[in-house]
């Protein structure tokens, strides 16, 4: 279901095949080919995403506030770098 409603991969598969593949090839079978390899590629990204969420979030929710305090200070050292 999250391969449906997730925006990113809509993104990946217009940018990839319109940047990498449409230049190169037109024939359709090498379409429908590099399309169903960026789906694939898009379906294990996600499964990923998934996976590693869930193994990581019973630490997060023990460690929530040191780790919310990180990345705060990461987002300030960033804004402070664009900023100087």
């Amino acid at each position: 279901m999250l391969q449906f409603v997730n925006v990113k991969i809509y993104m990946f598969g217009v940018t990839a095949l319109t940047g990498y593949v449409v230049g190169y090839m037109s024939s359709f079978p090498a379409l429908l080919f590099f399309e169903l390899v960026i789906a694939t590629i898009g379906t294990i990204a996600t499964c990923t995403w998934i996976g590693l969420g869930v193994l990581i979030q019973k630490f997060y929710l023990r460690h929530f506030r040191v780790i919310n305090i990180i990345l705060a200070l990461t987002l300030l050292e960033c804004i402070w770098g664009m900023l100087r």
